[in-house]
């Protein structure tokens, strides 16, 4: 198997635990994805640590990547967010299932393999992410059909659907080898 290489870059909101409240948090937004956005496989982490944003800037940092996600502005790219409190992971996971956005939410960027799925996701859906995990985080539609034993276009479909909702990364390979469907919780950091 190839090795496919992301990016993965960490932009922290803040230090302490102070109450995170910025009427213009659109510097961490351009912190976080600049407007020159050529690149390959990337996941982008908000690192919050412990600070606690208040609602406006959950509404223009967090949704506002999540919708650039969502319609594809930043090309392949997985969006996590990390806070240590429990309180705002539960607002965020909100706003993800309610705003249709695909979010990867964990207390901290080292704990990236336990990030737990946050978005509009349908049961079929938590259990095609919880397969592909548990294969690894990287198959093939033709690896997916036999793992579930069905059609490779069903299985293709199902994969191709949390690749266009943002959850999976797809690598493209020639056939007969067949795209790769990557859940960015199975990379792994090199030095």
């Amino acid at each position: 198997m190839k090795t496919v290489n992301f990016q993965f870059r960490v932009v922290p909101a803040g230090t302490g635990s102070a109450v995170w409240d910025d009427p213009h948090p659109d510097h961490v937004i351009e912190r976080f994805m600049p407007r020159t956005r050529q690149h390959g496989p990337m996941i982008g982490v908000l690192h919050l640590g412990a600070a606690r944003p208040t609602p406006g800037v959950l509404q223009n940092v967090v949704v506002h990547i999540g919708e650039d996600v969502r319609a594809g502005r930043y090309g392949d790219f997985s969006f996590v967010v990390t806070s240590e409190d429990g309180a705002t992971r539960n607002v965020i996971s909100d706003i993800a299932a309610s705003q249709d956005l695909a979010i990867f939410i964990t207390s901290t960027p080292a704990n990236l393999g336990n990030a737990e799925l946050a978005g509009a996701l349908t049961t079929k859906e938590r259990e095609t992410m919880s397969l592909v995990l548990q294969a690894g985080g990287t198959v093939t539609a033709g690896e997916f059909a036999e793992q579930l034993d069905v059609e490779q276009t069903t299985a293709g479909n199902r994969l191709v659907a949390l690749h266009k909702k943002g959850f999976l990364q797809r690598v493209s390979r020639p056939h007969p080898s067949g795209d790769q469907f990557i859940d960015p919780r199975s990379v792994r950091l090199s030095d």
